[in-house]
């Protein structure tokens, strides 16, 4: 299976078990954001949350292509 391939199945695999888990979390969170005194806990698990779901949906296969793309192409050039 070509690398392209291979990391939107995963991504399509994977993307309603985060998106899920990360909706649990968020949605769990906001009873805590009425409370004066974990108010700002509540705030960060929801924003981290958001933001590590951005992010391994996004960045990590994005970055994972790019270098298996470079190191495919610098295997080329060194074999040939």
């Amino acid at each position: 299976m070509a690398l392209d391939e291979a990391i939107i199945d995963a991504g399509a695999v994977r993307f309603r078990p985060m998106l899920l888990t990360a909706a649990a979390v968020v949605i769990g969170s906001f009873v805590i954001v009425f409370d004066p005194i974990f108010q700002g806990l509540a705030l960060a698990m929801m924003c981290g949350e958001i933001a590590s779901t951005a992010l391994s949906r996004v960045t990590i296969p994005v970055l994972y292509f790019l270098v298996q793309s470079w190191k495919e192409k610098r295997q080329q050039k060194s074999a040939a």
